[in-house]
């Protein structure tokens, strides 16, 4: 028995990745929506005609039960099967096969559409565009952000005290004795703390400073690469660093090595 392709047995992991994967976002050029719309316009396509392909698989296989029925007809009576039955059911499956042959002929037309759009990423012009634009927007949100965390990073040791303070007034100076007179566990509770974390998970916890300490070092970081800001500079004077960060990079790993060989020459071998 033959066994029935449907569209979605066409369709291949790597033409799945060709109609999802979208490379540019809304910083990109003008002509990279535009060519990514004309790739979206045969995904629609090709999605038209696999609803279509259904619909008229399920009146072909409609077809042939009538005419199977028709058939059974004709033999118990012994009269000839109604004219034109045979010419339904082929008409319905070839209309089904006609369906399926165009929507294979969409596929080499999505691989063009495919090529056409991933050729803009391999063009020196439409990238240095898009890299502009991306420059820009990221040095005018890496302002904005470091000016947020530096104002967060200055009030957090403010609101740490407060918050220890308003804890302790609060709790075990104005409602000690609502918190003397609570049991729990079957003992009264001594201090407020219980309910403040004791420092745990609040705003005076220790592990907040130290996340704080670790995004600093993120979001206030120097380095001209790692910071972002040379990436941001023209080519020239990006290629003019390159070298003397890569020897810095090296002499910061022979560090780290150095570091780790002295480590372990000190572990204890138990």
């Amino acid at each position: 028995m033959t066994e029935i392709t449907t569209p979605e047995d066409l369709i291949t992991n790597n033409h799945d990745h060709m109609m999802r994967n979208k490379r540019h976002g809304v910083l990109a050029p003008k002509v990279a929506e535009e060519r990514w719309q004309a790739l979206q316009a045969v995904v629609s396509e090709m999605d038209r005609l696999t609803e279509l392909y259904y619909e008229r698989a399920e009146e072909a296989e409609d077809a042939r039960l009538a005419a199977v029925a028709a058939n059974a007809r004709a033999a118990d009576s012994g009269k000839a099967v109604p004219a034109g039955t045979g010419v339904k059911v082929l008409d319905a499956r070839l209309a089904v096969d006609g369906t399926l042959s165009a929507f294979r002929a969409n596929l080499p037309r999505l691989e063009a559409a495919r090529r056409a759009y991933d050729a803009l990423f391999n063009d020196r012009a439409f990238i240095s565009e898009y890299r502009d634009a991306v420059s820009a927007e990221f040095l005018k949100r890496r302002t904005a952000a470091i000016k947020a965390f530096k104002a967060l990073d200055a009030e957090i040791p403010y609101l740490a005290e407060l918050y220890k303070l308003l804890g302790d007034y609060t709790l075990n100076g104005l409602l000690g004795d609502v918190v003397g007179d609570i049991e729990f566990n079957g003992e009264k509770l001594t201090h407020g703390g219980v309910f403040t974390g004791q420092g745990r998970d609040s705003w005076n916890d220790p592990k907040l400073n130290e996340a704080l300490s670790k995004v600093r070092g993120y979001v206030l970081h120097d380095d001209p690469i790692q910071g972002g800001t040379l990436l941001t500079e023209d080519l020239d004077t990006i290629a003019a660093a390159l070298p003397d960060i890569a020897e810095q990079r090296y002499e910061e790993w022979q560090e780290a090595l150095a570091a780790s060989r002295m480590e372990m020459r000190h572990a204890s071998p138990w």
